[in-house]
């Protein structure tokens, strides 16, 4: 018994070493960070000086306040909405067509799908700033959409759907593969169509992928920072300035660090709150299916 009682007590202390880097590079790169942000969202400092001090609520208090905050949220919000649609549309259009492939043929389609992913977002921007530039002008006669206030936004999300899709895809595809081949089946016998089969079989048994994608597309977009900073910073006229850049021009441009991080911690809570109210709406579907 005591000899049980050791082994127990060896493999419980194994897992908790196993686990300590981990929780170490959580701590390093997560939970000091936002600790040191909470405090310094209480204070004037500049980013700069060593010293500072505390205002209380000040900060948040100006947030509210703040005029020149709109213009990046609603380009934040556009951004989502066509980011998240696009994704989604794109993905599980190109999960359905992978999985219409057999044998070696599908893996190559894979890869030619999930390969943009692999790429960064600013060797992404620098891509396709090109294809604008260079490309765009050459075979359309037309400037680069991305001095275009107009179009500036459309043609940043067309730049991240190119990059980011396969994750989407590849999650669906996950749940595709999952559908039990046997209510296909029975679905053709009865004569359904191909988009009865679609909507009344597919659809709703994808509802639990539907659920993850839609909710990390959304988040993601809603936050959208390195490809808009890469390609335009925020041009033409802050046409497609986002809430993560004015965030970084107040941190680093504007030197009033206690405010951006101020701004930082509201716009953190507000993404926990509509991945919340996206993901519950989801599975509320999912039981309803």
């Amino acid at each position: 018994m005591k000899r049980n009682r050791k082994m127990i007590n060896g493999k419980k202390t194994s897992q908790y070493v196993f686990l300590l880097p981990g929780l170490l590079m959580f701590s390093f790169s997560v939970l000091i960070p936002l600790f040191n942000g909470i405090h310094i969202a209480f204070t004037d400092w500049n980013g700069i000086t060593t010293d500072y001090n505390y205002v209380g609520f000040k900060n948040f208090i100006s947030v509210f306040r703040d005029q020149r905050l709109i213009d990046p949220m609603i380009n934040s919000i556009k951004f989502a909405v066509l980011g998240t649609i696009g994704n989604n549309v794109i993905a599980l259009g190109t999960a359905l067509l992978v999985n219409q492939k057999t044998g070696k043929l599908s893996n190559i389609v894979r890869v030619i799908f999930f390969m943009p992913v692999c790429f960064s977002s600013i060797l992404t921007a620098f891509i396709w700033n090109f294809i604008y530039k260079e490309v765009f002008s050459q075979l359309f006669q037309i400037k680069s959409l991305l001095g275009n206030p107009e179009w500036v936004i459309p043609a940043i999300v067309i730049m991240g759907l190119w990059n980011t899709c396969g994750i989407n895809m590849l999650i669906y595809l996950s749940g595709i593969k999952n559908i039990p081949v046997e209510l296909v089946e029975a679905a053709k016998i009865d004569g359904a169509t191909v988009f009865q089969r679609f909507r009344k079989v597919t659809l709703p048994l994808l509802a639990p992928a539907f659920s993850v994608c839609v909710t990390l597309s959304m988040t993601s977009w809603l936050r959208e920072f390195a490809m808009t900073l890469s390609a335009t910073r925020g041009g033409p006229g802050g046409a497609s300035k986002t809430m993560s850049i004015y965030i970084f021009e107040n941190l680093y441009t504007y030197n009033k660090a206690g405010y951006g991080q101020a701004i930082a911690l509201l716009f953190a809570v507000f993404l926990i709150l509509i991945g919340n109210l996206v993901a519950s709406f989801f599975r509320r579907k999912e039981v309803e299916l």
